[in-house]
C-alpha cells in the first residue's frame, strides 16, 4: 500500500495547525496506523513542544530535517539522529497505550534555523528519498506540518504532499487568506495539477464564551461572524469544485489549548482531533473502494 502524505497548512499563523497536526498524528497511531510526522516549519518549529520532546537527544542535537534537505547531513544520519519514536519506552508519550501495529515517528526540525532554498534541485529529490524510505519502512500516513504563508517551506511541503488540510480561524484575516489559497488551488486544477484539499475551522470559540460578552451588540456581531464567512467559503469551494464544498471539520478552542499546547487524544471520550483523524481515514477508505 502506498504511503499517504497529508500536508497540514494555514495561510496565517495562529490557527492551531501545529497542535492539530501533533494530535491527529497521535490519533492515527492510537487507531492502529503506522504514522510519521515531519516539522517543515523551519523558521518556527513547534511540534517538539506539543509532544513534550524538548529535552530529547534528537531535539537537542545539531541537525534536523532542514539540514538534511540542504545536504548538510545524510538520510541515514537523519533517520538515526533526528527521528523520535514517540510511543517507544524512551519516547515522550511512552505512558500512552497504542495498538501493537500503531506507531508515530517524529522527524524533528532543529531550532538552529537553516534556510532551505526550494528552488535548489536536490531539495525535492532529497524529500522524495525521505518519503520513499518511510514508505519502505511500512509507514502508512505521513503528516507534514508546513509553515504558514507562501514561502520556500510551503513549496517544499506542497511538492511532497498528496493532499492538503487547510486550517483557519473565524476571523477576517484568516478567512480572506484561506479564500485566496482556495482560489490558488483552483488555478492548479485548471493547469492540470489538482491537489485535493479540505478546510478545517480551528480554534472556534464556544457559544457559551460568546454569550458571556456583556455588550449585546458585540455579542450579536460575534455570533454572525461565522455565518457571514461561511457563505463566502461555501461559494468559493463550490466554484473550485472542492470535495466537500463546505467546512470539512471544526475544532473548538479551549482555554487549556490556548495556554498549554499538548496531546489530548488519549483522554476519555473522542476529541475533535481524533474525530478529524477518523474522518480522514474514512475519506481514504471511500476513495480506495471507489477506485479514485
Amino acid at each position: 500500500m502506498k504511503m499517504r502524505t497529508i500536508m497540514f497548512y494555514s495561510y496565517k499563523g495562529g490557527s492551531g495547525r501545529t497542535v492539530a497536526a501533533a494530535n491527529v498524528a497521535a490519533a492515527f497511531a492510537k487507531l492502529g496506523k503506522r504514522t510519521a510526522i515531519v516539522d517543515l516549519d523551519f523558521e518556527a518549529p513547534g511540534l517538539h513542544h506539543v509532544f513534550n520532546a524538548e529535552e530529547t537527544p534528537q531535539c537537542r542535537g545539531r541537525y534536523g530535517i532542514q539540514h538534511y534537505l540542504k545536504g548538510d547531513t545524510k538520510l541515514e544520519d537523519l533517520m538515526r539522529d533526528s527521528v523520535i519514536d514517540v510511543f517507544s519506552p524512551q519516547g515522550p508519550l511512552r505512558f500512552e497505550k497504542i495498538p501493537h501495529n500503531g506507531e508515530l515517528k517524529f522527524i524533528v526540525a532543529s531550532e538552529k534555523v537553516a534556510y532551505v532554498d526550494s528552488h535548489e534541485p536536490e531539495v525535492e529529490s532529497r524529500m522524495t528519498r525521505l518519503r520513499e524510505r518511510l514508505d519502505e519502512d511500512g509507514t502508512e500516513i505521513l503528516i507534514i506540518d508546513a509553515a504558514s504563508g507562501v514561502r520556500d517551506a510551503y513549496s517544499i511541503a506542497a511538492q511532497a504532499s498528496d493532499e492538503m488540510v487547510i486550517f483557519f480561524r473565524w476571523s477576517k484575516q484568516h478567512v480572506a487568506g484561506t479564500l485566496r489559497m482556495a482560489a490558488y488551488m483552483k488555478r492548479l486544477r485548471e493547469y492540470g495539477e489538482p491537489k485535493p484539499f479540505r478546510l478545517v475551522a480551528s480554534a472556534r470559540p464556544k457559544q457559551a464564551e460568546i454569550d458571556q460578552v456583556p455588550d449585546e451588540a458585540m455579542r450579536e456581531a460575534l455570533s454572525k461572524v461565522r455565518d457571514v464567512n461561511l457563505v463566502k467559503i461555501r461559494a468559493i469551494l463550490t466554484e473550485c469544485q472542492a470535495d466537500p464544498p463546505d467546512i470539512f471539520h471544526e475544532i473548538f478552542e479551549s482555554t487549556e489549548m490556548k495556554l498549554q499546547e499538548s496531546v489530548v487524544v488519549f483522554r476519555e471520550g473522542v476529541s475533535d482531533y481524533e474525530e478529524l483523524a477518523r474522518m480522514l481515514i474514512a475519506v481514504n477508505a471511500a476513495g480506495s473502494t471507489s477506485g479514485t
